[in-house]
């Protein structure tokens, strides 16, 4: 089995490397429980073992990762022809979703008047919330920023979409593109000392230069601390800004289709998810509707 795990890792990984890694965790799981034997051998006894093992030790959403991870993997072969376990045997159970709370633009402006921008730390924390407001980006597309992808003439950047390598434009506000500029010659000044590629850095834990390229897990982490700072009870991710990106431009009534590029989404079934109405918007919006009766 666990040979055929890794063969099944290296074709994943060519084309998802970062997956690879994760999926190989859980799968080094499904052999430690259930032992290392051929994968004909596998039955649905072993993965509802599986399950139940995972269920006392990991929360439901790592429980559906899993089995969608697991299912993969048997589709993967059985796509071969290999005898083994039909992955339509292999069920989820069915919970609720993992959401994002749109963030709206009061907590987007109570946010950035508590983030200083007397200091380096602070005037890339302050780029980094402005940035995710503008633009709806991923926060793995924005901790993968090159100082190379910056133009300073203007306040626009070529990114590759995440989940489909392809290229598109994310435009920022020019009141974020000031701040860019003063942000620059700083990390430039860096950029001479350690040729640290990344827009965003933060400090090596060893000798405190600022080299390392800023983790999303990171980004998560400040949001997190300037969202308390800034009073907001509710919690508010990286993500939320996305959402928020995407219902603000509705608000606005722009197209589905400059929501859809904006997003980086193939599929504009993806983008309306993005555009639904929370039960405070609708409460708004029902609210002026009265008004205008």
């Amino acid at each position: 089995m666990e040979k055929k795990i890794r063969e099944y890792l290296e074709w994943k990984g060519i084309h998802s490397p970062k997956a690879s890694i994760t999926y190989k965790i859980w799968l080094k799981r499904l052999v430690e429980v259930c032992g290392d034997k051929p994968i004909e051998d596998y039955t649905i006894t072993d993965i509802v073992h599986y399950q139940n093992w995972l269920k006392t030790r990991f929360s439901p959403y790592s429980l559906q990762y899993a089995t969608v991870i697991i299912k993969n993997f048997f589709q993967f072969y059985r796509d071969q022809n290999y005898r083994c376990l039909p992955p339509s045997l292999i069920r989820r159970k069915k919970g609720k979703a993992k959401s994002y709370r749109a963030i709206r633009e009061e907590e987007f402006k109570k946010i950035i008047s508590v983030i200083p921008e007397n200091e380096f730390h602070y005037l890339r924390d302050l780029i980094i919330v402005r940035m995710l407001w503008d633009t709806g980006v991923r926060v793995s597309e924005l901790c993968d920023l090159d100082v190379s992808q910056i133009d300073t003439s203007k306040p626009s950047a070529v990114i590759a979409t995440k989940k489909t390598t392809n290229m598109r434009t994310i435009v920022w506000s020019e009141e974020t593109h000031q701040l860019l500029l003063k942000y620059m010659p700083i990390r430039m000044e860096l950029f001479k000392q350690n040729k640290a590629s990344a827009l965003f850095v933060g400090q090596q834990l060893n000798n405190k230069s600022w080299s390392s390229r800023l983790t999303t897990r990171s980004v998560e982490r400040l949001i997190k601390y300037y969202a308390n700072k800034a009073g907001i009870i509710e919690r508010i991710t990286p993500h939320s800004f996305r959402h928020g990106w995407a219902c603000k431009r509705r608000d606005q009534n722009a197209p589905l289709s400059f929501i859809q590029r904006g997003l980086g989404h193939l599929n504009p079934v993806s983008t309306f998810i993005y555009e639904q109405y929370s039960d405070l918007d609708f409460e708004r919006s029902a609210k002026a509707y009265f008004s205008l009766a």
